[in-house]
């Protein structure tokens, strides 16, 4: 399987973000193939092993965070904020995060080789999504997709959802996203 440089060079710009000496220690950490590619660059239209995504998001999860993928989820999150283009923040500026789960599938196989988006279920307070195809899915992976599909949701002004999510890397059966609108006391009367 393989990723955009794109998305590598989101993480690197992440990770570069952290501190003066976060990338020579996420550097130094990082398996020797890994290693060898980041220290050249990641080029955005150039094609890489999903592998070395892997690498470089647990890697920069366990150095520089407490190794329990909660930084992944923050990469996921940078990586909204570099990604989206114009045009679909003003979408989601309107409260259209209905147009983003519908983009999910294109937006996956503009990024990655293998495996699909498929979208279950999308309403008003309900949107559930499911990762098919990846060869081998991992947990810094899936954190990563949860805080970039939570900050969308921020973007689009849709502050009230919260989200659930399965990976088959944590044992679940499959990979799976529910984002599910809550109700605020008092602003819904019955």
């Amino acid at each position: 399987m393989q990723v955009t440089g794109s998305l590598l060079r989101a993480r690197a710009l992440f990770i570069k973000a952290q501190g003066d000496d976060a990338w020579p220690r996420v550097l130094e950490a990082l398996q020797p193939a890994t290693r060898e590619v980041a220290r050249a660059g990641f080029l955005e239209t150039r094609w890489y092993p999903y592998d070395v995504l892997v690498d470089l998001s647990s890697t920069t999860d366990r150095v520089l965070g407490k190794g329990d993928m909660a930084l992944c989820h923050q990469m996921g999150r940078f990586s909204c904020n570099i990604t989206l283009t114009t045009v679909h923040r003003l979408l989601l500026k309107f409260g259209n995060l209905g147009h983003l789960v519908d983009r999910a599938a294109t937006a996956w196989r503009v990024q990655f080789d293998q495996g699909e988006i498929i979208v279950h279920e999308k309403s008003r307070d309900l949107y559930v999504f499911e990762l098919r195809g990846v060869p081998s899915p991992h947990r810094a992976h899936c954190a990563a997709i949860t805080g970039w599909m939570e900050r969308a949701a921020e973007l689009s002004g849709e502050d009230d959802f919260e989200w659930q999510e399965k990976c088959k890397a944590a044992g679940d059966a499959y990979c799976l996203w529910t984002f599910k609108r809550t109700r605020k006391l008092g602003l819904n009367k019955p």
